[in-house]
């Protein structure tokens, strides 16, 4: 199934003209989430305690949240810092989510540490902070991205994945094997020419494409179109980025339309919001995945 998500769609209901809420939607059909107008948020560094020793997080915590909340562990990308994401963290915790951000983290972390970290961080959420088990969704981008997957796989735990252009790189794979028996729900989002770039870009040998051929059906692809593999964070054009600056695309709507799906699948899956693909601030190229497909070995 196909559909083409553009900003002249409109949303299900119509909000009275003039009123705050006609203001809100016609801010959420150019694709901006407007934090303020929900819940004020806490931010704060963590330190948690694990089997291989303490690692920091950055916890985002609604002001007024209750026990039971639902959580999202958010994987940034390799070495990127986590403030690239920070955007994505208060839009979870503006629509009340408890948001945990892995921290930087080095070339040396191999997938199945960046998963194991991933399962701690969702532990610690439950046990210290009371978020709902039922109700825990994890999401990363690049490395991070593939890692969520592995994660919600080979550990279990995760009520929701979204993978922001995963790159199957590296020793392990995801793609062969693991995201086959995946039975969360899983959002991909691609950049469309990412694979233009440095091989270390999202190669098209390892990117979001060959997740989507080997996942289950229901599986949701959102594709950016003419974005590159860093495009979606809050600062593409941060310096050392620009090896992987390829994307034609505007780097705002790009940013924008990757929050939006992101918060939107979360908000679906874990708090019975509506179906992502009605949501008119999504823009771009939507497949869901079918059974009996045809895939690539």
């Amino acid at each position: 199934m196909w559909l083409l998500m553009g900003p002249g769609v409109a949303s299900a209901t119509q909000a009275a003209p003039g009123s705050l809420a006609a203001a809100v939607d016609s801010e959420s059909r150019r694709g901006l989430i407007l934090q303020p107008l929900r819940q004020a948020i806490e931010v704060s560094d963590v330190e948690i305690d694990g089997p291989g020793g303490s690692q920091t997080v950055t916890l985002y915590r609604p002001h007024a949240f209750q026990r039971h909340a639902p959580a999202i562990v958010f994987l940034p990308g390799l070495m990127a810092p986590v403030d690239q994401y920070d955007s994505y963290a208060r839009a979870l915790a503006a629509e009340g989510f408890l948001v945990a951000a892995h921290e930087w983290y080095s070339p040396l972390t191999s997938d199945i540490e960046l998963a194991r970290e991933a399962h701690i961080i969702a532990d610690w959420l439950v046990d210290t902070l009371r978020a709902d088990p039922a109700r825990i969704g994890i999401a990363g981008h690049s490395m991070g991205g593939k890692d969520a997957i592995l994660a919600a796989v080979a550990l279990g735990g995760f009520s929701s994945v979204v993978a922001i252009d995963p790159d199957d790189a590296g020793e392990l794979s995801v793609v062969h094997g693991q995201i086959a028996a995946l039975r969360a729900p899983l959002l991909l989002i691609g950049a469309e020419v990412a694979w233009k770039a440095a091989s270390i870009c999202a190669p098209m040998e390892t990117n979001y494409l060959r997740f989507f051929e080997h996942a289950p059906a229901g599986t949701v692809e959102l594709t950016l179109r003419g974005a590159d593999h860093v495009q979606m964070l809050d600062e593409p054009d941060r310096f050392g980025y620009g090896i992987c600056r390829v994307g034609t695309a505007d780097s705002r709507q790009v940013h924008d339309t990757a929050l939006s799906a992101t918060v939107g699948f979360f908000v679906q899956h874990l708090k019975g919001g509506p179906v992502l693909t009605t949501l008119p601030e999504v823009r771009g190229v939507i497949r869901v995945a079918q059974a009996q497909r045809f895939s690539r070995s």
